[in-house]
């Protein structure tokens, strides 16, 4: 190749190619992906995947406020929510009956709850396990950013016991970090069980990733 032309080419390259960023996904075989709100705010959502059904009402379609149903072999919790302002939802659900919602109001804020089901068959929200990979969360991102904001997401059920949960500290305030970590959680140990840093998380078996092409300004 003529040197010249050679030349351009590698400054064309250099110039213009940008470097993908690979990022955690949910696979369609792991859960169920929906939006939380309607066009019409007063228009009852359902939504249903493995035995689980979500409900969710606005009575006042002027208001956040929200009655949010979950049912499985007919028993039903209710929850009656004062600021439910999610546009949209992930349900994934394991064999025993257990499972796990994740709300986002936006691309970078995430919420995740976890259910289980009692001895009586009674659904019950458990409110600590999921704390537990928070507080272990929080305390790696302030080493990376004073202020991390806490975005959790319910990835996927690794077996019966085992949920996998991905955590996202975006910008916060005057931190302008971007740091992202992996935890195993055990429901018949309620514990942490594994911590994985963002390359493992990325590179665990059967966990869908997708490639976020920057686009360079001219």
């Amino acid at each position: 190749m003529n040197p010249v032309i050679l030349a351009i080419w590698f400054s064309f390259v250099s110039t213009h190619a940008t470097i993908p960023h690979r990022a955690i996904d949910r696979c369609a075989q792991d859960g169920a992906y929906f939006y939380a709100m309607d066009d019409d705010p007063a228009k009852p959502i359902r939504v249903e995947r493995d035995g689980v059904a979500i409900r969710i009402e606005r009575h006042d379609p002027k208001s956040t406020e929200a009655v949010l149903s979950f049912q499985r072999d007919g028993k039903t919790l209710v929850q009656n929510i004062k600021d439910f302002e999610a546009a949209q939802g992930w349900l994934t659900v394991s064999r025993t009956g257990a499972f796990a919602t994740t709300w986002k109001e936006n691309a970078s804020s995430a919420e995740t709850q976890l259910f289980r089901v009692a001895s009586a068959g009674s659904i019950i929200e458990d409110r600590t396990l999921v704390q537990l990979a928070e507080n272990k969360f929080v305390a790696d991102a302030k080493l990376v950013c004073k202020t991390p904001g806490i975005n959790t997401t319910a990835i996927k059920w690794l077996d019966d016991d085992h949920l996998l949960l991905a955590i996202n500290a975006w910008s916060s305030g005057v931190c302008s970090s971007d740091f992202t970590e992996g935890f195993i959680i055990s429901l018949s140990k309620h514990e942490v069980e594994k911590k994985l840093t963002e390359s493992e998380l990325l590179n665990l078996p059967a966990v869908c990733t997708w490639n976020l092409v920057p686009v360079r300004k001219q």
